[in-house]
């Protein structure tokens, strides 16, 4: 019997002691810690632990989200055109949004038997291909067709993970924010921004990196409470300022006007200037806001985590991405307002004791193994239900028959070392270039089909296109109406790998935003331009390495003392800046000295 064996069988916590702590992934075969934390919440959680590292892990969740492309294609119910998540060769079914979300849809129609003769997955595979599948996931939002994962919105167009919002064009997860155009993550009443990365509560600026409380600037990198700033970076609550000087308002008037960022040309001169003038000064290792025993990177008000990236507001979780305000969970890509959740993606709406399952929203209790469950409790193994209760794979059973029937299912999948393990890889409904997880881990198409994963042909548009980039005028003022009708030939032509469309056009709310805002036309398609803000996200991987403070360690000279002297710092860190960046990377305790 193999360790994997064992550790599914045994669930004595003085031998989880012995043996837990250093295992070997059953995917990648990297070693890999499990923490005595760790089995506290697999013991509360009442799950076996893992026999996959915490990368891979993520990854097979994460092909379960498809949050970026669109497709033409029919209802597989009512032969309706509809644009769609999933492709027009997914084995799923799929249906239009609307016919999802009506009385006409019944998911207990599709219930079925559990058989024991068989393993759980392979059963479930071939049930949820049959229980069809909402192309789009919209939730109470006006005019949003071309969009993706949104709910109380209006006006909005090739959007994804986008809430509570109006008029954005081309965002990702802009939240409670309005007329915002090429945003990543701008949230927080953001107002009137464009090419914005990581921003809260900023306004009526452009080209700001993870600033809070920004207004009428550009080119700003961590700053907070600038008012009227320009190419610069770690200030705090100033104003007319440039490159880190304060300079007169009628000075900085001048030196604004001076890049003309009205034309192409000086936005293009003004990006690259910027980009450099940040890395002459120090970053901080790691991104911890308020937040007490944790690890991971950008985490905010959290306490008592590992091993969490991008979270606000956890307490007791482990191996969480992009999501807030959960308390004793594991393993969870995109949510909120949940507990005890563990191996899920986008679980949501005070749901609790949750594990193994996909989208399960809106005060779910109790489930596991399922997909697209709204308000259910006590289900296992189903798919599309709306309010049910006690429910395995989309069959109706009194309260003792369901107690009974799923431990049956349970010890089945024990003895066929499935319990415990999130849905095999090859059930995803998506090819792996269309999910998030490529986004994250990028795989050749050789080592994706190796894991199991499809790869998804790049979708020949045809376009005709009618002007090529390079022709756009250089400022605003010389475009006319007539470009509406333009299909524009991406500068990047397919030669990328960021899914280039190879050609644009310029739909009507957007060129009346760059009018109002005085911005250029952009010359690549919105995939290449998400990409290029995607990249100044650092990944989600630590790394060791050293503080970098020290007058003889960097090009930046240090303009107040630190404890350590003039000498190198030299202090062990952990950050998740990839090492072969140009940034200057300090420990917490020499940023805060030198920033603040």
């Amino acid at each position: 019997m193999d360790l994997f064996c064992i550790v599914r069988l045994v669930t004595k916590k003085r031998f989880y002691d012995i043996v837990l702590a250093y295992m070997t992934c059953k995917n990648c075969s990297t070693d890999f810690n499990i923490l005595p934390e760790d089995i506290s919440l697999y013991e509360k959680l009442k799950v076996p632990p893992p026999t996959w590292c915490p990368e891979c892990r993520c990854i097979r969740r994460m092909v379960h989200r498809n949050e970026r492309n669109l497709y033409r294609r029919t209802c597989d119910i009512t032969g309706k055109n509809m644009i769609s998540i999933y492709r027009p060769d997914c084995p799923f079914t799929i249906c239009d949004q609307d016919y999802y979300f009506s009385d006409a849809f019944d998911a207990m129609e599709f219930g079925r038997d559990y058989d024991p003769t068989r393993t759980f997955f392979d059963q479930f595979g071939e049930f949820a291909k049959t229980v069809p599948l909402a192309g789009l996931f919209l939730r109470s939002s006006v005019n949003c067709v071309y969009n993706q994962d949104m709910g109380e919105c209006s006006n909005c167009y090739l959007c994804s993970r986008t809430h509570n919002s109006q008029n954005i064009l081309y965002g990702y997860r802009v939240n409670k924010s309005s007329d915002c155009v090429d945003c990543f993550q701008a949230t927080e009443a953001s107002e009137t921004l464009y090419e914005c990365f990581d921003t809260i509560s900023c306004n009526n600026s452009q080209f700001l990196h993870i600033c809070e409380k920004c207004s009428d600037s550009s080119f700003l990198y961590n700053c907070v409470g600038c008012v009227d700033c320009f190419m610069c970076t770690n200030q705090r609550n100033k104003s007319n300022c440039y490159k880190n000087v304060q300079y007169s308002a009628e000075e900085y008037k001048k030196i604004l006007a001076s890049y003309e960022l009205g034309t192409r040309s000086g936005i293009e001169r003004a990006l690259g200037e910027f980009e450099d003038f940040v890395n002459q000064f120090p970053h901080k290792n790691l991104t911890i806001i308020r937040a007490d025993n944790v690890s991971g990177d950008n985490i905010i008000e959290s306490k008592n985590c590992r091993g969490v990236f991008n979270v606000k507001k956890l307490e007791n979780c482990g191996y969480i991405w992009d999501s807030k305000k959960f308390t004793d969970s594991m393993d969870t890509y995109s949510g909120m307002n949940a507990d005890l959740i563990y191996d899920s993606t986008a679980t949501t709406s005070h749901s609790s004791n949750c594990h193994f399952c996909v989208r399960v929203y809106e005060s779910s209790i109790d489930c596991e193994y399922s997909w697209f469950l709204k308000t259910c409790r006590n289900c296992f193994g189903c798919s599309g239900l709306f309010n049910k209760e006690y429910c395995i794979f989309n069959k109706q059973y009194s309260k003792e028959e369901y107690e009974v029937k799923v431990k049956e299912i349970k010890d089945n999948m024990m003895r066929d070392g499935e319990y415990g393990e999130f849905f095999p890889l090859a059930l995803s409904p998506f090819p792996y270039n269309d999910t998030v997880a490529h986004e994250y881990f990028p795989l050749t198409e050789e080592k994706a089909e190796l894991w199991g994963m499809g790869w998804g042909a790049t979708e020949e548009k045809n376009y005709a296109t009618t002007m090529q980039a390079d022709a756009l005028p250089d400022t605003i003022d010389e475009v006319t109406d007539v470009i509406l009708s333009e299909v524009i030939a991406c500068e990047h032509a397919g030669t990328c790998l960021h899914g280039c469309t190879k050609a644009f056009r310029i739909v009507a709310d957007e060129l009346d935003f760059y009018r109002k805002r005085n911005i250029p036309l952009p010359k690549q398609c919105p995939n290449c331009r998400y990409y290029r803000r995607l990249a100044y996200r650092n990944p989600t991987r630590l790394r060791d390495t050293v503080c970098m403070c020290g007058t003889s360690s960097s090009a930046y000279e240090n303009t107040v003392p630190h404890d350590h002297g003039s000498g190198l710092c030299n202090k062990g860190i952990a950050t998740t800046v990839p090492a072969d960046s140009k940034k200057i990377i300090y420990c917490e305790e020499c940023y805060k000295a030198e920033i603040f």
